[in-house]
């Protein structure tokens, strides 16, 4: 089981172009599987070449992922600084502001924004040539994803089981009640008559009958059947590596809808509070479905 929020990073180096290449990939919950990827401009393509190394790998989420390149020669010697080109670029800038009349402030932070924004700039080579590097980057980082969304994944697992336990608390003390119920709404009904002076007995066909529509209104059992097999198909999803989020959602679906069955054929004040603290657990499970994968 994982969660689908999580982090992860890898770097290599293509020593051949002198390039450092980084990938950040973060994730979040989403119904659907949908890829966000941010590239240098110069990359066309190279989106639907993340999304093959990406196939098979996961079930639902958004993924946003981040490509950087950067020169080793400018990481280790510091930035190389086309002077030419940032004074051009500050003298526009400055001709701009004059003639629209706005206040131009050439500070050493303005001029640090000129610098990096031509090294960005500066021209790639095509990504193709950097396939191999890139996609150890990227693996790198999907492993580092992977592990962080595994290790939330066991802290949503066991936060499930347990109000999947409660739960279960819940439908013994629903089911304990039930087993009376036919019972004492035959001893009312016997106590009613006998209050009207009415010459009935419990062996009375139309007393048998009463309390016979009765059971059948108020019969709760197939309802109890049911949601003990629900939860055990959720702890059993809640055991599994591969992406249960889905089948998760589904069977919330069921157990609410087990519940409001059981809420509208309730005549007991205690079957009736199990069922709203049923679905008050129900509801915060459903809110931690929504980041299951």
């Amino acid at each position: 089981m994982r969660s689908m929020t999580g982090y992860g990073s890898g770097m290599t180096e293509a020593p051949t172009h002198k390039l450092k290449l980084q990938v950040e990939i973060t994730s979040v919950n989403r119904k659907t599987l949908d890829l966000n990827l941010s590239s240098p401009r110069e990359w066309n393509g190279l989106d639907q070449k993340c999304n093959e190394w990406l196939k098979g790998k996961f079930e639902r989420g958004r993924l946003n992922v981040a490509i950087k390149a950067q020169s080793i020669d400018s990481e280790s010697n510091g930035p190389e600084w086309n002077e030419e080109l940032m004074e051009q670029t500050l003298n526009r800038l400055k001709a701009f502001a004059v003639k629209n009349g706005v206040s131009l402030n050439a500070d050493g932070s303005l001029i640090l924004k000129i610098a990096q924004s031509i090294q960005e700039k500066a021209a790639l080579p095509d990504w193709r040539e950097l396939e191999e590097p890139l996609q150890k980057a990227f693996e790198q980082a999907l492993n580092d994803l992977n592990s962080m969304r595994e290790k939330e994944g066991q802290a949503l697992q066991s936060d499930l089981q347990a109000r999947v336990a409660d739960m279960k608390t819940l439908r013994q003390e629903i089911a304990g009640h039930a087993e009376g119920t036919v019972a004492s709404y035959r001893t009312a009904l016997m106590e009613r008559l006998n209050q009207l002076e009415l010459e009935l007995d419990a062996s009375d066909e139309r007393v048998l009958k009463e309390v016979a529509l009765f059971a059948d209104r108020c019969d709760i059992s197939e309802e109890i059947t049911r949601l003990g097999s629900h939860f055990e198909q959720f702890n059993e999803l809640s055991r599994s590596k591969a992406g249960s989020g889905r089948k998760m959602d589904f069977l919330c679906q069921e157990i609410h809808r087990e519940f409001n069955t059981i809420g509208s054929k309730a005549n007991q004040i205690e079957i009736t509070r199990a069922v709203i603290e049923g679905k008050n657990a129900l509801e915060r499970i459903r809110e931690q479905v929504q980041n299951v994968e």
